[in-house]
């Protein structure tokens, strides 16, 4: 009786232990149901591999939504176009509708609120989905599944899947996608075409009342060259070139779907920029910008519906000065594409005739000034022809006044006739003792120069003199020369 006993003990206690090691097993599989948002624990509820997805939709309560079908190319890349009932014809991102479909197509718990027998579903809003979610396979399978409310921190909302009683939490991004609409899956746009195409580009800034319409060529480079029509007639410079490069090239990635009454919160209901690409076969693309909000510029495109969204990286010389937008030069051309000057101030005049295929320094160049060699040079090489060239063709504008009115009454004038038989005349008429106003080819060009453009004398710097006074410097070269060579006496220099 006594062995019995001694054998009866240990049962008890093994049987015990069973037992616990249930109860224990039990509660650890609960547990496991519950786990908080962030444990690697999660559930996975369902998750359906997108390589099997023929089609996903997302269906919002007021029975609008979108939708996608895949198709796989002959290549084996999956492509996705929107379904027949959401088709519009508007160019896909397709990597973006994909990456939407993985994040709906695979739903890991965080926790699981248990029956929904035994719970009110109108409290987390699956009593009414706010989003049902349809994916169809291509094995012929079809999954449901219910999205409502978020959580009250924002930071999950609740979920359940047709043919499992359960409610789920889940992380709050699957609420943010269910809510994707087609602005969402814009291809990425830009604006980019050919120079070679290009026509005319007009550049509107309000702020400041500016408006430039330029023409465009093409440099044999291929490289663009942007000549002012409007207001100004004069070619426009590297800092105009980059700003319209910068547009033409503008790569659109983000866009927004703004309701009339938040426009002015984007500044788009009175743009701060307009720019107008008109085409050669009549095609115009009108591109508008806000003003500068929080880092973003915001826009529109005629050649898309809706609002895009830029960052101010993105793009630079919105607010370039309108005199750096233009060349400094009232006129210039290279050597080998001009063939005569003439410039007249009271009763002289002088006439420059020019013939080379290079520099107008070149061995075979011809400068004849007044019919006399002007290919006179200083001890240390710098050619006076050269000096008066380059003091005629680069004459600075010092500033713009559109406001005055001028009588054409020039006290200066240059003729320039390039090779290709063009004809630009410049003339100065007196604005105050300091500054000219300029016309060109007879028509008042709202630029002025200093007068220092005509007539400083430079001294012995020859990269320093005006227009005039440098034909009056290539005059006494010419007349003082000996064997071709002529210093300009250093008692002449400038103070």
């Amino acid at each position: 009786m006594k062995s019995l006993k001694s054998l009866l003990i240990p049962f008890i206690i093994m049987i015990i232990l069973v037992i616990v090691a249930v109860v224990a097993l039990v509660t650890n599989s609960k547990q496991s149901d519950t786990v908080e948002t962030g444990t690697d624990n999660r559930l996975e509820v369902i998750n359906i591999n997108n390589s099997n997805i023929s089609s996903l939709e997302v269906i919002n309560r007021d029975g609008t939504g979108i939708g996608f079908q895949s198709t796989v190319g002959a290549d084996g890349v999956i492509e996705w176009s929107l379904l027949d009932q959401y088709y519009e014809d508007v160019d896909i991102n397709s990597s973006g509708v994909y990456n939407w479909v993985v994040v709906l197509s695979s739903f890991m718990a965080d926790v699981d609120l248990g029956n929904s027998a035994d719970l009110d579903l109108a409290e987390y809003g699956l009593d009414d989905p706010l989003y049902t979610i349809i994916i169809n396979c291509y094995d012929g399978t079809q999954s449901t599944i219910y999205v409502g409310n978020k959580t009250t921190d924002g930071n999950s909302c609740y979920f359940m899947v047709e043919g499992n009683p359960d409610v789920y939490t889940i992380v709050a991004a699957k609420y943010t996608y269910c809510g994707y609409q087609l602005i969402d899956f814009l291809a990425t746009a830009t604006f980019d075409f050919e120079y070679g195409s290009l026509s005319t580009v007009e550049f509107k800034r309000f702020s400041d009342d500016l408006d430039i319409v330029a023409t465009c060529e093409l440099y044999e480079t291929g490289d663009p060259l942007f000549t002012a029509i409007s207001p100004f007639k004069i070619n426009c410079s590297t800092y105009f070139a980059n700003l319209i490069d910068n547009i033409k090239t503008l790569e659109i990635t983000s866009y927004l779907d703004i309701p009339d009454d938040m426009l002015p919160d984007y500044g788009l209901d009175n743009p701060a920029y307009e720019f107008t690409f008109t085409m050669d076969d009549g095609r115009v693309i009108t591109i508008t910008l806000s003003t500068l909000i929080d880092g973003n510029y915001y826009g529109t495109c005629s050649e898309f519906d809706g609002y895009f969204q830029i960052n101010e990286m993105q793009i630079s010389g919105l607010n370039t000065q309108l005199l750096i937008l233009l060349d400094n030069y009232l006129v210039y051309y290279p050597a080998s594409q001009m063939s005569k000057i003439t410039g007249t101030y009271g009763d002289e005049t002088f006439v420059y005739d020019i013939e080379t295929n290079d520099s107008i320094s070149a061995d075979d160049a011809t400068a004849l000034l007044n019919m006399r060699n002007a290919k006179v040079f200083t001890s240390e090489g710098r050619s006076y022809a050269a000096i008066l060239y380059e003091s005629l063709i680069t004459i600075n504008i010092s500033g713009i006044d559109t406001e005055a009115d001028p009588e054409f009454e020039p006290e200066v004038e240059f003729e320039y006739i390039t090779s290709g038989h063009e004809t630009i005349t410049l003339s100065f008429v007196p604005k105050d003792n300091n500054n000219y106003y300029v016309f060109y080819n007879g028509e008042y060009s709202s630029f002025t120069v200093s007068r220092s453009e005509l007539f400083n004398d430079g001294g012995t710097n020859t990269f320093n003199y005006g227009a005039w006074t440098a034909y009056e410097l290539t005059v006494e070269a010419i007349d003082n020369a000996v064997s071709g060579i002529y210093d300009i006496p250093e008692e002449t220099e400038a103070a």
